[in-house]
């Protein structure tokens, strides 16, 4: 990425403004029209506020101006914009196996185009637009539903299994929790809510030398779930649904060589990701915590799961730090009661307590069973929505 010096620095929570240039983001100003001319009956969206960027994305807020009986009628959309070195085509091809009508717990396409810009040709993907899962979950009536959560993650994963895809970059951030009423609030009311969008001028110190490139402004991105919450009683008292979401590191397993991995660092590695998000969802706190060092991290995860794998040994054998370590069973018990103790503490927030400690039981078994080392020896997703934590669970939203 090029030097980019700005006379005022964007917050963390805003993109890297050095993406827009040729091959990242493509620049967008609040209201413009996407795609900017209509052909025939093809639907346009107006840009009303920002949702949130990825690695290869950014995402928006917007209002559809045109419906026909061909495209979707839903009044908002969230519009992921995809930077132009991504691959268009690759996440097509993986909604284009998906069955539209199967699973309520994963999030659909709508529509999608391309669109020409100063930095080069972006795919737009149309989506329902969905809440933060993480924000959910922190909420009084988040935390009583933990169980259907998790339980919808699992099926949104296996109905993707079962259609011969692998998500490749599961992880709170790219689970969502839909919002059916919406579509039933104008547009100057949940503008209004948010105020005067929170922009950062993008004013270089020096002449860019491609300036169409770069955005007027950066905007902080809002949460549409902190406003539904506030004013919309109905969404309020509706059991929250989770969608599995965002699909640009999918991969099609009978077609395709696994891509390289985009994940942030805290939820890899890939083969734990899953496990790792129910454990945040429930306990609200990061499974492992990354340390600065490898073997840290190595040691805390062997000694949480009771085990050294055979590919570890020679390098665990070579390093004093690892080597002295008590693994074993014994010792993950007694790391897995700290956090029964935990759990049974705040479950009655989730469970009534004539059945906290069964329930913490269940839990911790469906989790060490997702923690084995050796991959082979893990359950699958369909197993997983077998396990006795999940399948005597209800789900209360339908």
């Amino acid at each position: 990425m090029t030097e980019l010096s700005l006379f005022w620095d964007p917050d963390d929570d805003l993109e890297d403004v050095r993406q827009y240039a040729p091959g990242g983001y493509h620049p967008v100003r609040l209201g413009d029209i996407m795609p900017p001319q209509r052909i025939n009956s093809q639907t346009q969206y107006r840009i009303l506020h920002k949702l949130g960027h990825g690695a290869f994305a950014t995402v928006w807020l917007a209002e559809t101006l045109h419906r026909s009986s061909t495209s979707s009628s839903t009044r908002y959309v969230a519009l992921k914009i995809c930077a132009a070195r991504a691959d268009p085509q690759h996440e097509l091809d993986v909604f284009a196996r998906l069955p539209t009508d199967e699973s309520p717990n994963v999030v659909q396409l709508l529509d999608g185009f391309t669109l020409q810009g100063p930095n080069g040709r972006h795919a737009v993907l149309v989506h329902n637009v969905l809440g933060s899962l993480k924000d959910a979950v922190c909420l009084p009536a988040g935390r009583k539903q933990v169980k259907n959560l998790c339980r919808q993650i699992a099926d949104g994963l296996a109905i993707i299994h079962r259609h011969g895809i692998a998500h490749g970059d599961i992880h709170s951030s790219n689970i969502g929790i839909a919002l059916p009423s919406l579509d039933d609030h104008p547009s100057r009311d949940i503008l209004d809510y948010f105020g005067n969008p929170e922009c950062t001028i993008v004013l270089p110190t020096r002449p860019h030398s491609n300036p169409d490139s770069l955005p007027p402004y950066l905007v902080r991105p809002i949460s549409i779930l902190d406003y539904l919450l506030r004013n919309d009683s109905s969404f309020a008292e509706t059991p929250f649904r989770a969608q599995v979401a965002d699909f640009g590191n999918a991969i099609l397993v009978a077609s395709e060589q696994p891509r390289p991995s985009c994940t942030p660092v805290a939820v890899c590695a890939p083969e734990l990701l899953f496990e790792r998000v129910i454990y945040e969802i429930v306990f609200g706190s990061t499974l492992f915590r990354l340390a600065s060092a490898n073997d840290v991290t190595l040691g805390k995860m062997a000694t949480l799961c009771g085990e050294v794998p055979s590919s570890w040994r020679s390098y665990w054998d070579s390093c004093e730090s690892l080597k002295k370590l008590g693994i074993s069973q014994e010792t993950a018990d007694a790391e897995w009661a700290q956090r029964i103790e935990h759990y049974a503490e705040n479950v009655p927030k989730i469970v009534d307590d004539s059945t906290a400690s069964s329930d913490a039981a269940r839990l911790v078994s469906l989790l060490r069973s997702m923690l084995k080392m050796e991959p082979c020896a893990r359950p699958s997703v369909e197993e997983v929505l077998l396990h006795p934590w999940l399948a005597l669970q209800e789900d209360a939203a339908g």
